[in-house]
Order: structure tokens, then C-alpha cells, then sequence
């Protein structure tokens, strides 16, 4: 067990020595002193149950280092993390930049599309009802209905003809 009054010389008699040490270890004074007193903390908390063989020293700067190390770790994994969730958060932004400029020139193409082809692309392909059910709705032919959506599909691909690679399987 270890008492106030020894804690307090120990403290006092080694503090310089390990705030050098760290701060070699370390090449930052504040992370030193921070790493310091982590370890002085320690060993107040395990006072009760922590038994230091060998030259006390020794013990401390084996302390020092290894939570120097262990807080390297940590601050690594952090800035990674944080690195990674930076780089997730402005691709997702660039993508929904995107989806929303591509949405923009969708429905512009859209707009261009004859009266007719347009009522017919919308029923298709956003309302997904069959050709028969579109010309019994329009009262048209089913080959007035193919023949509107192929003109719509040859419209709009000539329109987003940049952006297909992206649209594959979305719209044709």
C-alpha cells in the first residue's frame, strides 16, 4: 500500500525526470505532461494494490512509454477515423450534388418530350403500368404506345446521352 506522504516524494523527486523523458519520447511538451500525470494517476489509484520491484525510475519510464504508445494508438485510429468519415461525408455530398443536377436535367428532358411521349414514358416508366394498360388508359393502340415510347427512349438518350454510363438500368 502506498501512503500519501510517499506518493507526494515520489511525485516530487521524479516528475522532472519523467516530464523530460516524455517530452524526448514524445517531441510535444503538453502531450508529455499530459502523459506524466496519466501515469502519476495510475499509480495514486492503484495505490492499494500496485507493488514496484526493481528501481522506481525504471518502472516509471516504462510507464510513460508504454502509455505514450497506447495513446498514440488512439489518437491514430481517431484521425483515421475521422479522415474516413470526412472523405465518406464529401463523396456522399458530391453524389447528392450530382443526383440532384442529374434529376434537374432529367426533368428538362423530360419537359422537351412531345405532350404524347411524355404521357406515355411517365405511365411506364414511373407509374410502371404495361403497355396494354398505358393504351387503354390513352385510348391508343399498343403499337401507337410502342411507338411513343420508342421515340421518348431515342429522345431522352440523345438528351442525357453523357450521363448513360450513370443511368444503366435506371431509366432504359
Amino acid at each position: 500500500m502506498l501512503e500519501l506522504h510517499t506518493f507526494e516524494v515520489l511525485f516530487k523527486e521524479n516528475h522532472a525526470h519523467c516530464l523530460a523523458f516524455a517530452t524526448h519520447y514524445t517531441g510535444d511538451p503538453h502531450v508529455a505532461e499530459e502523459i506524466v500525470q496519466q501515469v502519476f494517476l495510475r499509480i495514486w489509484e492503484k495505490r492499494d494494490s500496485i507493488t514496484i520491484t526493481g528501481p522506481v525510475k525504471a518502472y516509471l519510464f516504462s510507464a510513460i512509454r508504454n502509455t505514450a504508445i497506447s495513446q498514440w494508438r488512439k489518437d491514430t485510429v481517431r484521425s483515421e477515423k475521422e479522415t474516413g468519415y470526412g472523405a465518406v461525408r464529401e463523396t456522399a455530398t458530391q453524389a447528392t450534388d450530382q443526383v440532384k443536377e442529374l434529376e434537374t436535367l432529367y426533368q428538362r428532358a423530360l419537359e422537351r418530350l412531345p405532350e404524347r411521349c411524355r404521357e406515355v414514358f411517365i405511365l411506364s416508366r414511373q407509374h410502371q403500368l404495361k403497355y396494354a394498360e398505358i393504351a387503354s388508359a390513352m385510348n391508343i393502340s399498343v403499337k401507337t404506345v410502342e411507338n411513343q415510347m420508342g421515340k421518348a427512349l431515342k429522345i431522352l438518350h440523345e438528351e442525357l446521352k453523357e450521363y448513360l454510363p450513370l443511368l444503366t438500368g435506371f431509366l432504359f
